[in-house]
């Protein structure tokens, strides 16, 4: 009967009128420690850095693969479909090079470590575990002083307007490169931007993020300040902005993902390490 389904299985391309279904797959059968069934439009469909994803299907929709460019961006199998050979069939299927940890646009920053099924599988795969990071969270993100705050490092912190988009990606992509302008640019599809700078004399100092990656799930960043303005509390200042505005957006936990900037955010925010990932790259 293993063998019988293996075989038996077919894979299609998915499309956005499967979305409900999918939905409901991820709803039972995620093993990640965040909802996917919340963001499930947009990793299914929302583009990533390697342009537009492809999402394929088995059966009345068994098991779900999503890759862009090289990543794979999540494999799910249903539980009970599990042990067939469906997994298997997708991964070799998708061909590829990382799982998870895809830039732009990333579900997990690699597999959770506490997964030790599905490192298992990867690795028996012929991956092999790469970098480790992890996610820390924050409860009851604090409250911002409102749309204008002040400090000593930044003459002023304030939400970016919709005007601001075009100088404020240009400073981003000349800062911190063409990824996080990706990303970030999905800040101003919300109105009002989920987005604030700090600017010194007319001039873009640093920038902090919010609810552009895994929108629903309150996940802070990316954030940055640039090289000549960095030992002046900008940085905190502008966390604190975006946490705050988290909070005014009803959520009573923030996600800050990827970073190894640990004591920083501890100390910044009280923020906590919840997750340790690691992203399993394709063997040379």
């Amino acid at each position: 009967m293993r063998k019988l389904c293996y075989i038996s299985a077919v894979i299609r391309n998915a499309s956005r009128k499967d979305l409900p279904a999918i939905t409901e797959l991820f709803a039972r059968a995620n093993d990640a420690p965040y909802d996917l069934a919340v963001v499930a439009e947009e990793k299914c469909f929302g583009r990533g850095i390697g342009g537009e994803p492809v999402v394929r299907v088995i059966g009345n929709i068994d098991a779900v693969a999503v890759t862009c460019g090289k990543w794979l961006r999540l494999i799910v199998v249903d539980r009970d479909k599990r042990g067939h050979g469906l997994g298997t069939l997708l991964l070799t299927d998708a061909k590829a090079q990382r799982i998870a940890a895809e830039p732009g646009n990333y579900f997990t920053p690699g597999v959770v470590t506490s997964d030790e099924a599905a490192i298992a599988f990867f690795k028996k795969r012929g991956y092999v575990e790469g970098a480790r990071t992890t996610n820390l969270h924050v409860r009851h993100p604090e409250r911002s002083e409102g749309p204008l705050l002040r400090n000593s490092g930044a003459k002023e912190v304030l939400r970016c307007a919709q005007d601001d988009e075009k100088r404020t990606l240009d400073f981003i992509a000349k800062e911190f490169g063409r990824i996080w302008r990706f990303e970030v640019s999905r800040a101003f599809d919300a109105d009002p931007p989920t987005i604030f700078i700090a600017e010194e004399d007319g001039e873009i100092a640093g920038f902090a993020a919010h609810e552009v990656n895994n929108r629903g799930l309150g996940w802070f960043g990316p954030t940055g300040v640039a090289k000549r303005f960095r030992g002046k509390g900008i940085g905190r200042t502008l966390l604190l902005a975006s946490l705050g505005d988290l909070r005014r957006l009803g959520y009573e936990r923030a996600v800050i993902p990827w970073t190894d900037a640990i004591d920083f955010y501890r100390r910044a925010c009280g923020a906590e390490v919840a997750h340790e990932f690691v992203a399993l790259d394709s063997a040379p």
